[in-house]
């Protein structure tokens, strides 16, 4: 599982960073999800080594258009590449609404189906099925409705229980190969349910990318176990003084304390105001972070992938 960061930058693009943009690549399908979806995102794709052509979730945070301006562009270069898939667009009912009416008044037609679905219309408690994983959302807090989203891996293959299907006098056969697919059998005129004897290979790996928020504490109860917190840090505890809490935005001292005090193993920090961009600029983030966390930290840079490892389910081995 891999996170490609195509833009870590507030407000507006610069020479070394592109607005916001945050790619998710899986183990076993070609397809991936993007999260937010800055001006100048497809142009950010293109450097990388995604294909848009196999993007089939986009998830949206807020309205804001450094978060949005680059859907109506990359999605008709998805159409241009010859896509027939349907492609899933998570976002706010405005965000929406600014999609469909910007393909209408520029009479684009995508070669896919476009399914739109309302992220306010949603139970919080809802979860979202895709191929390739699971997605819930949780609200933050900013001057507009703003969400993150927890991205959780599916099709993690499962491991026999040769031992115990040997035991039970279970015999190989093409029933294993059903076990293991995850598929209950009739053996003997016995059911096999595949979960009593299969286990996972790894624990399903988890991501929480957030959108802007000014206040991290809002994710206590769903980053426990979480592989990685993708967060805004838009400026230094100091620089957020002077410039004013109205912003909405976090500094890198908060977001470091929460995660240390969640014990988050990988921690990192995006959406750097442009005062920051250019060689060296992001060391006073870096060694305020620094003090208050001591897990991996990660201060993204575009064009930076970042690879999640499995973790092995030794306790069902």
């Amino acid at each position: 599982m891999q996170i490609h960061f195509l833009g870590t930058s507030s407000g507006c693009p610069s020479l070394s960073r592109n607005v916001a943009a945050t790619a998710v690549e899986f183990e076993h399908t070609k397809t991936w999800l993007l999260v937010d979806c800055g001006e100048g995102t497809q142009h950010q794709i293109m450097k990388s080594p995604l294909a848009a052509y196999h993007l089939g979730v986009i998830l949206i945070t807020h309205l804001h258009g450094d978060h949005c301006y680059g859907l109506p562009g990359l999605l008709a270069s998805i159409s241009m590449a010859g896509r027939k898939e349907p492609v899933h667009l998570v976002a706010p009912k405005k965000v929406i609404e600014f999609v469909e009416a910007t393909l209408e008044l520029t009479e684009m037609e995508t070669a896919f189906s476009l399914i739109f679905t309302a992220w306010e219309t949603l139970d919080n408690q809802q979860v979202l099925e895709f191929s390739s994983c699971l997605v819930t959302i949780h609200p933050l807090q900013h001057r507009v409705p703003c969400v993150g989203f927890k991205i959780i891996e599916k099709g993690v293959p499962n491991k026999l229980r040769v031992d115990e299907l040997n035991a039970a006098g279970i015999g190989s056969g093409p029933h294993y190969n059903q076990l293991q697919r995850g598929q209950d059998v009739i053996y003997n005129h016995q059911l096999l349910k595949s979960a009593d004897f299969t286990y996972p290979s790894w624990q399903p790996r988890k991501v929480l990318i957030c959108g802007d928020n000014e206040k991290p504490s809002l994710l206590a109860s769903v980053c426990q176990d979480v592989d990685l917190l993708v967060h805004e840090a838009t400026f230094t505890s100091a620089d957020l003084l002077r410039v004013g809490e109205h912003t909405g935005h976090s500094d890198a001292k908060r977001v470091a304390q929460f995660a240390e005090q969640c014990k988050i193993p990988k921690l990192a920090l995006i959406h750097f105001s442009s005062r920051y961009h250019g060689p060296g600029m992001l060391e006073p983030l870096v060694q305020e972070a620094q003090q208050y966390y001591h897990g991996q930290l990660i201060l993204a840079e575009d064009g930076l992938t970042l690879s999640i490892s499995k973790h092995l389910n030794l306790n069902f081995i």
